[in-house]
């Protein structure tokens, strides 16, 4: 059961972003998904590795491409990464320690209302600034 959606509403306005904005909405219905099924704690605990892994890897394409157009508020948004990457990684390991399933519902809760308020708050802001520079993706 897919429980969340990307809709170009979400468009950063740049292809690889979306793509990545898309994947972390897959992963995210994942955990949804393992819930559901009231699975074990190992393919929970996988899920929120890919999860914890893929979310390093997007935030540090995403600010290159930042630092790329000479983004004014970067160092702002890499806080705000760091911020939810801490989080996540608390909830790692609360996974990690028992009860997995328990801990996919505050991810996948906290995570896909993180993950739509920032890109529909915070990542259009960089959006903005590129239409204005008139940077075309």
């Amino acid at each position: 059961m897919k429980v969340y959606e990307w809709s170009q509403n979400y468009s950063v306005g740049v292809v690889i972003l979306d793509e990545h904005h898309k994947e972390l909405f897959k992963i995210l219905n994942q955990l949804f998904n393992l819930m559901d099924e009231s699975a074990d704690d190992d393919p929970i605990l996988k899920v929120i590795d890919n999860l914890l892994n893929y979310t390093h890897y997007h935030f540090a394409e995403e600010e290159k491409i930042m630092a790329k157009i000479d983004y004014p508020e970067l160092e702002e948004h890499k806080i705000l990464h760091k911020e939810i990457i801490d989080q996540l990684n608390d909830f790692a390991k609360e996974a990690k320690d028992g009860m997995a399933i328990f801990v996919a519902i505050k991810i996948a809760t906290v995570g896909i209302e993180w993950l739509k308020n920032h890109i529909l708050s915070v990542d259009h802001k960089y959006y903005n600034y590129m239409k204005k520079l008139g940077i075309d993706n």
